[in-house]
């Protein structure tokens, strides 16, 4: 698994634009998930890519995250597109909704499904602590709390 984790956050990193260094963020997550079997913690980690040509306030966030559950090897590879509020540059939070992909692969099967959710960036200049919940639908179902701390890059 950690071969996994590792492959992931390197292709997210070369896959980046190089104008886009200076606001690029990885970091890890810390994830419980709230599913029947699953019901556990999971560690992964994360790239969040902005899409500054698009729109300033969009990001791509592919991450993986590998939860510990009692009876199945379980982790999940996410896909989100991030939208970020628009607040002033002094505010102490920036709200955000997310909806992407999510491929799950534990307990014998493998499902594709859709994330929707959203959360609360904590800015700063260092460090970008961020928490927040998602739904998955099909995929691995149900309800995923999720925290993560970010660490601009370039």
């Amino acid at each position: 698994m950690r071969k996994l984790l590792f492959t992931a956050v390197a292709l997210g990193a070369l896959a980046i634009p190089s104008s886009a260094w200076g606001q690029t963020v990885v970091g890890p997550v810390l994830a419980y998930h709230d599913q029947g079997w699953i019901n556990s913690l999971g560690v992964g980690g994360f790239v969040s890519i902005p899409l500054t040509q698009t729109n300033v306030n969009l990001s791509i966030r592919p991450e993986v995250v590998v939860y510990f559950p009692d009876q199945a090897d379980y982790w999940e590879a996410n896909v989100d597109l991030i939208y970020r509020f628009p607040v002033s540059s002094s505010a102490a939070i920036a709200p955000f909704v997310l909806g992407g992909l999510n491929f799950a692969n534990g307990g014998g099967s493998t499902d594709l499904g859709i994330n929707l959710g959203g959360g609360i960036q904590f800015p700063s200049a260092s460090v970008r602590p961020v928490v927040g919940a998602k739904v998955e639908l099909e995929g691995g179902d149900d309800l995923v709390l999720f925290g993560a701390i970010g660490f601009p890059i370039g």
